[in-house]
């Protein structure tokens, strides 16, 4: 069974408070109440000005190949309040770039945490992959908080060009090895 069809067998999963499904359609007010907040994705992508734009998103980047890309899911009020995804597979290497990104009414509660620890603990046991890693950018504190409390450490620290604005820019990359925390 190769990567793509374990995928496929956790197109949902759920943790305490969480549950992780594909991006559906109906998402998109949801998606373009968190996308319009500039403050929800200032380390992500361009601020969504219109619902249409927040359709075109969630369409080509979210449910256009939708195996490794997961709708972050609240199960008390059952709404759509985030994403986790692979942003680099490779099912060679057996390694994985990990991305996400909250609706700030959700920040500093421990959901992303929760989030990315799972997704951790899926891709050594399920997927076979032995190493992940998480880019910020340098100035990402909380997302370097999430990092470290998901068992990630510091790597390196580089430059690199923003892939929207194409401004050079100071990242830290975090990893997290199969065997690094209770494996």
């Amino acid at each position: 069974m190769n990567i793509w069809t374990k995928l496929a067998m956790f197109s949902f999963y759920e943790t305490e408070r969480l549950y992780f499904r594909p991006f559906f359609f109906a998402d998109a007010a949801d998606f373009h109440a968190l996308a319009s907040d500039p403050e929800n994705l200032q380390f992500i992508f361009p601020v969504q000005a219109s619902l249409e734009e927040s359709q075109y998103a969630l369409a080509n980047y979210f449910m256009k190949s939708p195996l490794g890309i997961w709708a972050i899911c609240d199960k008390k009020d059952e709404k759509m309040i985030g994403s986790i995804k692979f942003e680099k597979l490779d099912e060679i290497k057996k390694e994985a770039e990990i991305g996400y990104f909250l609706k700030k009414e959700y920040w500093s509660k421990g959901y992303m945490t929760e989030a990315v620890t799972k997704l951790c603990e899926l891709s050594m046991d399920q997927f076979g992959l032995k190493q992940l890693s998480i880019v910020t950018h340098l100035e990402n504190s909380a997302s370097q908080k999430v990092a470290q409390k998901s068992g990630f450490s510091l790597y390196r620290r580089f430059k690199g060009s923003d892939r929207y604005t194409r401004k050079m820019r100071d990242y830290l990359e975090f990893r997290y090895t199969k065997g690094d925390l209770n494996e």
